[in-house]
């Protein structure tokens, strides 16, 4: 499975800026702000995640905010 480690690469990956609003239900102009954030929005953790996972692809916790609960960086990944 493939490690995704930035927000620009996540949303690449899910199709680009406007693929990404529609899956998360955000505004395109919102969302063409993520590229430059160094996180997404929490709310967006589940749909985003579940939406890599479907194609293969997983990302970091951290791209969300999200805090590991483990020394261990795989296990802060979505997979």
């Amino acid at each position: 499975m493939e490690t995704l480690s930035t927000t620009s690469e996540v949303m690449d990956a899910l199709g680009g800026n406007q693929a990404v609003a529609e899956l998360t239900g955000s505004k395109p102009k919102a969302v063409w702000n993520w590229r430059g954030f160094e996180t997404f929005p929490s709310n967006t953790y589940v749909a985003m995640t579940e939406a890599l996972l479907a194609k293969g692809k997983t990302a970091p916790a951290s791209l969300w905010g999200m805090k590991a609960t483990s020394a261990d960086p795989e296990k802060e990944s979505a997979a």
